[in-house]
């Protein structure tokens, strides 16, 4: 796949960097992308501490002192993961801070608890030594894991364990090192206390051996803005601080002891970007208007409120998809419906009337919440989830649903419902709605009574029955991440097989053209919400297939918006029709790149990396 997105780029220390040729030789890994942007700077080794276990026997009049010594550990590392909390609460906000109540879960699991006094009692093992058993004995469990959330939660009983041997073994130790100066932080891994502890005004980027996408490192790198490469497998081993190094989150790319030409490289690629980007937000005041006036509704994805601001700041015309199961899984228990109202609310009103879909909880997939002790799934993303899991958990539904409505007093909100297959979900849905608004009547609750429903097309199903599930919504949203995966029968995860994954399939293209032709039969809007609006090429599709609504990751909807003013829509509808005769994917891209190198050059040079 290309990367076709403009990227937000920051740009790290110079000194020492424009030298003669270093002797160490430069080193290339390839990773994950966990958050965007490129850095030059120095690496800083966030050392994994190697705590050493003495197993000891203890005498039978020690066995009570030394459990009694145990749950004053726990007690004393529960107040000091609080304490921790409190710290991020107040400098990053509480849906950050709420990362540590997994931790807190962990310390007061009563199997753990239990089964280490147990040991101690049994056995007559000294403390340490028996927690380190019972913990390992979990760690283990999560060996075959192949879901990429369930596998970052082993960091959270990784990141307890250290501080609960820590506190028996009297290593204790409330902070983590940190640079000095601005750096780059390089680890093996790093858990969420450590990561949020870092001081944002001296890091520079993160790059580490483990994580995925959904790991809670991924997640705070996004929300600090700060560069981030995860999933590097053995890179920690092959760095020392000091290090000159290139974090590349744009492309998943780590360069240690980069050559002088790399540097150079990389320092006219960040100012190449920095230009267009100011080129980019200088649209941002100015419509989606093609030069034929066609115009488009430029939208954005958001997980959290505080993305809001970037929705404003780079021109988006409102909210195209608001995942609310990040809320959730940041969570130690289900969020009340109050909870729930204020975070709902608090949108609406940023946004200040421009509308706001909210996609209600899509649990399922790679998407887990621990406390709803869901079993495992052999196959997830075919599973119990999203309208699927609302449908059956009727009583979690209707909270979010009360919570949504009372919001929509507050401002331009609708509600999407996500993974439908069959019409009777949706009538289902609607149903609950309706019994939702009448008990809200009666509760004396003030709500929009005309809020619009919708539903998420991601399904070949959805896509057949298009015609069908129009007549029952107020809207469409076409999900194409989800669409294409289950399409083409493909794992994105899988690097295997993850250039089977494309946008511009024909198949694709059919299927999104008989459901836009769906929608606007019914004279019903029709968005798209996934991130085939990053690649340049295929917005030239969904432009000529008349797609109502782009909704994109905030910092795209400018390159969206630069690709609509260079085109009319009667070429690009013409260029729709042209690719429609191709069979294969190969065929379509080379049409359409030759369309996009002469009509939208500018576009080429986003795409554009050192090698």
């Amino acid at each position: 796949m290309r990367s076709n997105r403009l990227r937000k780029i920051g740009n790290g220390p110079k000194n020492g960097l424009n030298g003669p040729p270093r002797e160490k030789r430069e080193i290339r890994k390839n990773g994950i992308s966990a958050s965007p942007g490129i850095v030059i700077g120095k690496a800083f080794l966030k050392d994994s501490e190697l705590l050493v276990v003495p197993t000891t026997k203890i005498e039978e009049s020690q066995v009570e002192q030394e459990i009694e010594k145990f749950l004053l550990v726990l007690s004393e590392t529960k107040k000091g993961l609080l304490k921790l909390r409190t710290n991020i609460a107040d400098r990053m906000g509480d849906d950050h801070a709420r990362i540590f109540d997994a931790h807190l879960m962990i310390l007061e699991d009563v199997m753990v608890v239990e089964d280490t006094v147990a040991l101690v009692r049994k056995e007559r093992l000294n403390a340490a030594a028996a927690f380190q058993r019972v913990v390992n004995r979990v760690m283990t469990s999560f060996d075959k894991i192949e879901d990429d959330y369930l596998k970052d939660r082993y960091v959270d009983i990784k990141d307890v364990k250290r501080r609960v041997l820590r506190n028996l073994l009297g290593r204790s130790k409330g902070t983590i090192d940190r640079p000095t100066e601005p750096s780059i932080i390089v680890a093996h891994d790093l858990s969420p206390s450590d990561t949020a502890q870092f001081d944002r005004r001296t890091t520079l980027a993160y790059a580490t051996d483990l994580g995925g996408s959904t790991s809670h490192t991924a997640i705070l790198a996004r929300s600090q803005g700060v560069p981030a490469v995860v999933g590097l497998e053995d890179l920690f081993g092959r760095v020392e601080t000091g290090d000159a190094i290139v974090v590349d989150g744009n492309t998943g790319t780590v360069v240690v002891n980069p050559d002088p030409g790399t540097i150079a490289d990389y320092q006219a690629e960040i100012k190449r970007f920095k230009e267009l980007e100011d080129q980019l937000l200088t649209l941002t005041h100015y419509p989606a208007v093609t030069l034929d006036d066609k115009e488009f509704s430029l939208c954005a994805n958001v997980d959290m409120p505080e993305e809001v601001a970037s929705v404003l700041e780079y021109g988006g015309q409102g909210v195209g998809l608001f995942r609310t199961e990040y809320f959730f899984i940041s969570q130690e228990q289900l969020p009340s419906e109050d909870d729930q109202y204020k975070m709902y609310r608090m949108v609406a009103e940023k946004l200040d009337g421009r509308p706001v879909t909210i996609r209600t909880i899509d649990i399922g997939g790679d998407k887990i919440v621990g406390y709803l002790n869901r079993s495992a799934e052999l196959n997830p993303f075919m599973g119990w989830r999203g309208i699927r899991f609302c449908l059956t958990r009727k009583d979690i539904f209707k909270t979010q649903l009360r919570a949504i409505y009372r919001a929509s007093a507050h401002g331009n909100i609708k509600i999407m419902f996500p993974m439908i297959v069959q019409i009777e979900e949706v009538t289902k849905a609607k149903e609950i709605c309706a019994e939702v608004r009448q008990e809200l009547k009666k509760d004396r609750f003030a709500f929009n009574e005309d809020v619009e429903i919708g539903i998420m097309i991601e399904t070949p199903s959805a896509v057949a029955m298009a015609e069908a599930l129009a007549k029952e919504v107020d809207f469409f949203s076409i999900g194409t991440n989800d669409l294409i995966q289950y399409t083409l029968a493909v794992d994105r995860g899988n690097s295997k097989i993850s250039h089977l994954y494309q946008n511009l399939h024909p198949s694709i293209i059919r299927f999104l053209k008989k459901t836009i032709e769906a929608a606007h039969k019914r004279k019903i809007h029709v968005g798209i919400c996934g991130e085939i609006c990053g690649d340049p090429m295929s917005v030239l599709v969904l432009i000529g297939l008349g797609v109502d609504e782009f909704s994109a990751s905030p910092n795209m909807m400018p390159e969206i918006k630069r690709i609509i003013r260079s085109v009319t829509y009667d070429e690009c509808k013409s260029l729709v029709r042209r690719v429609m005769r191709y069979r294969t994917t190969s065929e379509i891209e080379r049409e359409i790149e030759d369309f996009l190198k002469a009509r939208v050059p500018s576009v080429r040079e986003i795409e554009r990396t050192p090698r």
